[in-house]
């Protein structure tokens, strides 16, 4: 059956017949470009370079030109090949088309549920995962002992072992202050005599005093999370806050508040 919904030829152009669209309003930060680099350099640049036929912009895929034109040196003159999908739009159109491949708004959100099921199997960097997202997934993380990673190793008894030794470095954290050294010799010393029914004995206890009894001594910082993007835009917009702002001070938040409870 012919496929209904039109779709966009590929075609091969040179570097210099691109030009980069001097309107596109996306930025990205130094450490979100890092990760960029670092994926297209192990996995090339898969999908997302549209160019406007009619007026010769890139429509999408700023990022990754700017990469592509990094690393192959194209300022000192180098022109190369790259694959583009080809748009024949007017300017209206392609202003339209540019704002909506970077929305986030129809982007979707991410089911952190599903992702902290899969997490153990990726490199959060390279997937693009952020301190949020990070702070979401873990959240959302089932038990360790839900998670079976298929391998020939030994994986549960490492997984026990390592658990094992942050539960005894959380509590001695949360108790009378050791000597890193005299806690690494505890641990090892440890994890060397107990048999894995155990240390899940011992995993168990600790986790139970360490609820009893931890110190507030914590991550200064916690995730508010909403329904859908436009939600969250309404009450950055609604305190006086870039939509965009991933991160903002709680002191800084706790003012604007203030000011809207004063009003």
């Amino acid at each position: 059956m012919q496929n209904k919904i039109k779709q966009s030829e590929t075609i091969i152009l040179k570097r210099s017949e691109i030009t980069p669209a001097d309107y596109n309003p996306r930025t990205i930060t130094d450490d979100a470009r890092k990760a960029l680099k670092k994926s297209i350099k192990e996995n090339g640049i898969i999908g997302g370079m549209v160019w406007n036929k009619q007026t010769g912009n890139l429509v999408s895929g700023h990022q990754k030109l700017s990469i592509a034109d990094e690393v192959n040196k194209y300022e000192a003159g180098n022109d190369y090949d790259i694959k583009v999908e080809v748009i024949d739009v007017d300017l209206k159109k392609e202003k339209e088309l540019n704002i909506f491949f970077n929305s986030k708004a129809v982007q979707g959100e991410m089911d952190y549920k599903k992702l902290a099921q899969i997490f153990p199997d990726i490199d959060a960097a390279l997937s693009g995962l952020d301190d949020v997202d990070i702070s979401m997934i873990e959240v959302e993380m089932p038990n360790m002992q839900d998670i079976v990673i298929e391998s020939f190793e030994p994986q549960e008894s490492k997984r026990i072992d390592a658990e094992y030794e942050k539960s005894i470095t959380q509590e001695l954290s949360n108790a009378v202050n050791h000597p890193e050294t005299s806690i690494s010799e505890m641990e090892r010393k440890e994890v060397a005599e107990l048999t894995p029914e155990e240390k899940k004995a011992k995993i168990k206890e600790i986790k139970e005093k360490v609820k009893e009894g931890a110190i507030l001594d914590g991550d200064p910082y916690f995730t508010v999370s909403f329904s859908d993007y436009d939600a969250k835009v309404m009450f950055l917009e609604y305190l006086g806050f870039n939509p965009e702002d991933k991160f903002i001070k709680g002191e800084e938040l706790q003012e604007k508040i203030d000011e809207v409870y004063a009003s």
